[in-house]
């Protein structure tokens, strides 16, 4: 199986609306790095163009998938699972959601998508980007902070207060709100416990993604962080599920894209398989059932 490509992320971040605590009055990013504007919109650009003639390499026997970045490591091992069973390659591309929709619709190839609930799905759908009779709810993720420090862990499910608790007078990390949905819902917890998140409050910072808040984490850059389960099997001290707070869980659907060049069928089916459930378990997800 070939190395998944991380090839929507620059036009992602050229396009996407960026949070005030993104950049302090001194231009420098989160990482203290100033940036070009116009190196960035000739990376962009690159990248772009590469992201469309990316998936047309992969050869037409491979299944080509598309999948949430968070899904990435679950995604390729199950490839690999795929791939000794029946010898078919699984290449498999990670961008944001609506990133991935709209380059099927500009003519990426695309055999499968694994894709977040929402909007952008139901669009697509309708769209006819996917084949709406194919969707079906396959995984659930979750949000837990994490820390190198083991802390006092709550002896069973933290509520509101228990992490109010842990993360006073530290430094916390969370994913861009804007742009990722950990980054979003943590916002939203913040803002339950009367924290304010902006240029004033430097005991948060923001990262570009779930991901981008464990690489704060390892630079001791933060102390603790807000990450999709999927994100927190990297040797954690500290894992504590966060309270779901009445929100919507965190799932994603799987399809078949609108013009697949292999049948996706017998792989949608290995999906639903006790092997392919035990190697989304041990990423850090829970196979939904039909």
């Amino acid at each position: 199986m070939t190395p998944s490509h991380a090839w929507f992320t620059a036009e992602h971040e050229h396009r996407g609306r960026s949070l005030r605590t993104l950049r302090g009055n001194n231009g420098l990013g989160v990482g203290g790095c100033r940036t070009s504007r116009r190196r960035l919109s000739l990376v962009a650009a690159l990248l772009f163009v590469t992201a469309l003639l990316a998936p047309a390499i992969a050869q037409a026997r491979d299944l080509v998938v598309f999948g949430e970045p968070t899904l990435e490591k679950a995604l390729k091992s199950v490839g690999t699972l795929w791939q000794t069973r029946t010898g078919t390659r699984v290449n498999v591309f990670v961008a944001p959601t609506d990133l991935s929709y709209a380059q099927i619709e500009r003519g990426a190839r695309c055999d499968v998508i694994f894709a977040l609930v929402g909007a952008a799905t139901d669009d697509a759908a309708r769209g006819k980007i996917i084949h709406a009779d194919t969707i079906r709810r396959a995984l659930r993720n979750s949000l837990v902070l994490v820390g190198s420090d083991p802390g006092a862990t709550p002896r069973s499910k933290a509520t509101l207060a228990d992490i109010g608790r842990l993360i006073a007078s530290k430094r916390l990390a969370i994913a861009n709100p804007d742009r990722d949905v950990a980054g979003a819902r943590a916002l939203d917890l913040l803002r339950k416990l009367g924290i304010t998140v902006d240029d004033s409050n430097k005991a948060v910072a923001v990262a570009e993604s779930s991901a981008g808040v464990v690489s704060l984490l390892s630079a001791n850059k933060a102390q603790l962080g807000i990450v999709y389960a999927t994100d927190a099997l990297s040797g954690f001290k500290l894992v504590v599920p966060l309270p779901t707070l009445d929100q919507l869980p965190i799932d994603y659907v799987v399809a078949r894209a609108r013009d697949p060049e292999l049948d996706a069928q017998p792989f949608l089916e290995f999906l639903k398989s006790p092997e392919a459930k035990a190697t989304f378990t041990s990423a850090g997800l829970t196979p939904i059932d039909d």
